[in-house]
């Protein structure tokens, strides 16, 4: 395994590689927030802590820059917890086990929280550096961006004094991110009708795994495969030989694209022949169709024990016509921005509960740049599964973030990129919800600019971040900082 070698961002490494340590997945912040806290109170920072769990640290211009125009940088706390079926990672008690691989830093097994840790290392480095030139400066760090964003949604007006914010929680250097999505949380409760099994019949699992998944904003448009939706076309696939449903879940959060399905069902016997050969034929069509985006899907058919119970035939036909024609992934791209997506839905989770009332858990998240266009997608899909008699719930609505090419930051950050790199950086709208687009509805005069390293696969095993991309963004982040007016 190669070692970490001395960067120019050298202090950035060092905080990142103390913040694997600490387990700081959404909804499980604290134990960063205390490190914070302690460090800062070690380093003579100020800071204080909202009712929501933000921690907001502040530190007084470089002398001269007193004048200079208030400025916020910004991060989140919480990292996503996803890991490898073989990994037994405990992400509440266990750090993250950082590996380098030429360019790159990745973690064994697991999500490496490069989104949004390297955020959050630099916003410490700048704090602690005596020789930063910089104006007057906050640093907001929320909490819970991942799962609901509670965090943007708890802080109150007029918490912030800076008039500019510099949001550190974008994946491409290179990109300065003017803009991004709204999104809505939609979540299905599907009622499911059990009957006994008759005990005369077989049961099989089968299983759709290996995907590479992703982030469903920054990587909905890569055609990868969804595991849910193509489990579901797998059983559709299989109408002639007869069966009944028993399970059927997917995915564990709304905000990824899930890389693992599982279905059981129960069928004759003398059907196992027919059913290996047909899911044999569609595994090799996946492969095929799929070969430039995945190349590791898995589709596999074998007997299992024998479910109490099966979903009845009319629910199953219910159930599985509304997951198949359902709305998902890419639904309209920006005319306006190159390989920008406008609009797009991802159905992330199935989880079957059952109850006294057995039914299942559909969570589907939907973002756009255009309001009406997300309201109507959403109603779209819910009102299909209402016909059926689910109910639905929306929650988690946030506004998108209008772009701005005229203002003052993004002038003053392309031309400090310019200057250090000898070229033009590309002005990016992200399809994603970067909590730029709540500040902007209390702070509707904030100034704000969205720029990082090169980070690919977030939210999967799969994540790494480019080593000499952070060098760049920190030169960046600095050079901004001392040229704001």
């Amino acid at each position: 395994m190669q070692t970490l070698q001395t960067t120019k961002a050298a202090t950035v490494w060092s905080y990142f590689l103390n913040i694997c340590t600490i387990p700081h997945t959404s909804k499980h912040e604290q134990q960063l927030t205390n490190w914070i806290i302690n460090w800062a109170k070690e380093k003579n920072i100020t800071y204080s802590l909202d009712d929501v769990g933000n921690l907001l640290l502040r530190k007084a211009a470089t002398p001269g820059y007193e004048q200079k125009t208030p400025t916020i940088l910004q991060a989140h706390l919480d990292m996503v917890p996803q890991k490898n079926h073989l990994s037994d990672h405990n992400f509440l008690t266990d750090p993250i086990q950082p590996i380098i691989k030429e360019d790159w830093m990745h973690a064994t097994n697991t999500t490496l929280g490069a989104d949004n840790g390297i955020g959050i290392a630099s916003c410490l480095a700048i704090l602690e550096d005596e020789s930063i030139k910089h104006p007057p400066l906050e640093v907001l760090l929320t909490t819970d961006e991942e799962t609901s964003m509670a965090g943007a949604f708890g802080l109150k007006a007029k918490t912030l004094q800076g008039k500019i914010l510099i949001n550190t929680d974008s994946e491409q250097e290179g990109s300065l991110y003017v803009g991004c999505s709204g999104s809505v949380d939609l979540n299905i409760t599907f009622p499911s009708i059990n009957v006994p099994t008759n005990p005369d019949k077989k049961a099989f699992e089968i299983s759709l795994k290996g995907l590479k998944g992703g982030h469903s904003g920054r990587d909905i448009h890569l055609q990868r495969g969804n595991a849910i939706k193509l489990l579901v076309e797998v059983l559709d696939n299989l109408k002639e030989l007869p069966f009944q449903l028993s399970t059927l879940e997917g995915g564990n959060l709304r905000n990824t694209i899930p890389r693992e399905a599982h279905a059981t069902i129960v069928c004759n016997e003398k059907l196992q022949g027919s059913l290996s050969v047909v899911i044999n034929s569609l595994h090799a069509t996946l492969v095929d169709r799929f070969h430039n985006s995945e190349d590791s899907l898995e589709l596999t058919i074998q007997p299992c024990a024998l479910p109490e119970t099966v979903i009845s035939e009319q629910c199953q036909q219910d159930f599985l016509n509304c997951l198949h024609k359902c709305e998902n992934a890419v639904l309209a791209m920006d005319p306006d921005f190159s390989n920008v997506v406008t609009s797009s839905s991802n159905l992330g989770v199935i989880i079957q509960k059952n109850e006294a009332q057995p039914h299942f858990v559909i969570q589907f998240l939907v973002r756009s740049q255009i309001e009406h266009q997300k309201v109507l997608i959403v109603e779209q899909i819910a009102e299909a599964f209402k016909r059926c008699g689910a109910k639905y719930r929306i929650n988690g609505n946030y506004p998108s973030w209008k772009a701005d090419l005229d203002s003052n930051i993004y002038k003053t950050v392309s031309a400090q990129y310019h200057k250090l790199f000898n070229k033009a950086p590309q002005a990016m709208i992200i399809h994603t919800g970067l909590e730029c687009g709540l500040f902007s509805n209390k702070y509707p005069d904030l100034s704000m600019i969205s720029f990082g390293p090169t980070i690919k696969f977030p939210h999967t095993p799969g994540e790494k971040v480019n080593i000499p991309s952070v060098d760049k963004y920190w030169q960046l982040l600095l050079a901004t900082l001392e040229a704001i007016d």
